[in-house]
């Protein structure tokens, strides 16, 4: 899955005073030189954003024309940075018609180091730092919405930092159009999982739709036998070793294709799933834990246990990274290796697999004696290489992540039943299990690919979501 592409407003603005009083004229290189930046950094955006760009700004005429332009792209934040020195006039002319956006404050300079001795004109190309300082102190008193980054206008680790700030303006905004079922209610045996829906909505946007149990199953029985059979020669067409009889694949396959038809049905983004009530399994006669490959490629995230929370993280998760989560709980730790067993019972995206072992398609470890079908679950070792892993809870007020990283180790799978992953930890497992315990969190941890944690302090903060990243932390009590 690709990232998040969002649009972005750019107002890089400049002085008419400076021109006004001949600092700046026609004649000068200067107007040139910053044309010259401003396309530079322009031509660096394209690979993370779609940039709405008018030019350099010199007037309130041109930040009125430059605002319309990013009115009608319907934009999901703004980018602002006076390349010089600038009056509030010119920028407070594109506010003033522009909505409520979230705003990153870029403070590029043009030098990595300074010559032993500046001309004039040289001083006043640098000088976009005045602007910057000058608006912070306007913008907090008429509270707008921003943050600030600086840095030499060259460097890629500031462009990586605007990345992130631009890619939380995008998932701010799509969260506002995201649809998360919860079939059927809450999981009351783990009440942590509980949110307040209201509160959700408000905070993030976020619809929380309940379905019903005999909606998916008049779903399943409506699947033809041709249906299943496509199904079941795709599954098999990935090399996927099968661990159970035909019927029961059969019926897995059923309620795969079922729970396609109403995420579509739905248009959901996120399906929370209360898999341990025994209202499923008395409707269905199984839990539904088989891959749907179209399921994966629309994008969709599967919680457990109805963890409407941990489904909204793992949403977020994919958004920002690009990358499919993975579903876990600490189910165990090794003192030793200073690793933390992760996994759980369920749905799970068969494309985050490990591929030098098999994927399994196996009876439910947990129901296959008790509910009326055996299950049909795919089974996997998850990848190996570094990992973020986030645990994603409502704590009463708003949505509360907690992330450290570390290595999914190499090797064959560990544990029998359940996909999982065996992770050794960056931290240390007491301070981990001590620190996390004393914080407050649910069970469920988020598991993603890659290295994100300083993407993830840029987005709770935009976000509204309280963060802690286990690695600048100590226990406190």
């Amino acid at each position: 899955m690709e990232k998040l592409k969002p649009k972005i407003g750019i107002l890089f603005i400049t002085s008419g005073w400076f021109r006004e009083v001949g600092l700046q004229t026609s004649a000068s290189p200067l107007s040139d030189e910053v044309q010259k930046i401003a396309s530079e950094i322009i031509g660096n955006l394209p690979a993370f954003c779609e940039p709405i760009y008018n030019g350099v700004i010199y007037s309130t005429e041109d930040a009125e024309i430059a605002a319309q332009k990013i009115n009608q792209a319907n934009v999901d934040g703004l980018i602002i940075s006076p390349l010089m020195w600038c009056e509030d006039q010119i920028l407070l002319a594109a506010l003033k018609n522009l909505p409520e956006l979230p705003i990153l404050i870029c403070t590029f300079f043009p030098y990595e180091s300074l010559p032993d001795y500046l001309d004039f004109p040289t001083m006043l190309k640098g000088s976009g730092s005045v602007g910057t300082l000058q608006m912070s102190g306007l913008l907090k008193r008429e509270e707008y919405n921003y943050k600030s980054v600086a840095g030499y206008y060259r460097d890629e680790n500031l462009f990586a930092e605007i990345q992130s700030h631009c890619l939380s303006f995008g998932i701010k905004q799509l969260l506002k159009k995201t649809r998360c079922g919860i079939l059927p209610f809450p999981c009351d045996q783990m009440s942590t999982t509980f949110v307040d829906d209201f509160n959700i909505r408000k905070l993030y946007g976020v619809e929380l739709k309940y379905l019903e149990l005999q909606r998916f199953k008049k779903e399943a029985e409506k699947v033809t036998t041709n249906e299943i059979e496509n199904f079941i020669s795709i599954t098999k067409g990935k090399c996927i070793e099968i661990e159970v009889d035909q019927k029961n694949l059969n019926e897995g396959a059923k309620y795969a294709l079922a729970m396609e038809k109403v995420v579509l049905q739905e248009q959901l983004n996120i399906l929370a799933m209360n898999d341990v009530c025994n209202e499923m399994h008395d409707c269905f006669g199984l839990r539904p834990s088989l891959t749907n490959p179209q399921l994966s490629e629309s994008g969709l995230v599967v919680s457990m246990e109805a963890d409407v929370a941990a489904g909204i993280g793992m949403f977020i998760m994919r958004q920002l990274t690009g990358e499919t989560p993975f579903y876990t709980e600490p189910l165990t730790a090794d003192w030793e290796k200073n690793a933390i067993l992760l996994g759980h019972a369920g749905y799970h995206d068969s494309s985050n697999c490990d591929e030098k072992y098999s994927v399994k398609i196996i009876p439910d470890a947990e129901y296959k004696n008790s509910d009326p079908f055996t299950g049909a679950c795919t089974y996997f070792k998850y990848k190996p290489g570094p990992v973020t892993v986030v645990n994603s809870v409502y704590n009463g007020k708003r949505l509360q992540f907690i992330a450290f990283e570390g290595n999914s180790l190499p090797g064959p799978p560990v544990l029998e039943g359940n996909c999982h992953l065996l992770c050794e930890t960056n931290i240390p497992l007491k301070t981990f299990y001590e620190q996390v315990i004393q914080t407050g969190v649910s069970q469920h941890w988020i598991v993603i690919g890659g290295s994100h944690l300083k993407e993830l302090a840029i987005l709770c903060s935009w976000l509204n979501i309280d963060y802690l990243n286990l690695h600048q932390c100590q226990n406190s009590y």
